[in-house]
């Protein structure tokens, strides 16, 4: 049951991961998150979230859009 509720909570974690993501995308430039990462590069950056424990979920993708995508 453990392993379930576990799998659950990661679920809900990406979920939140992605619709923040695509916030900031659409709040930047208009556009999706979609529009510019396919699925497999969004879970690796939503790895890459959970490895960087010590940095906000806002932060981490304000970070991201701002320094990867508008340049």
């Amino acid at each position: 049951m453990k392993a379930l509720n576990d799998s659950r909570e990661m679920s809900v974690a990406r979920a939140v991961f992605i619709e923040t993501l695509s916030d900031e995308f659409i709040a930047s430039t208009g556009y999706g998150v979609y529009a510019y990462l396919n699925p497999m590069a969004i879970n690796q950056l939503f790895k890459q979230y959970l490895q960087q424990q010590s940095t906000s979920l806002r932060k981490f993708v304000k970070s991201y859009v701002r320094n990867s995508v508008l340049i």
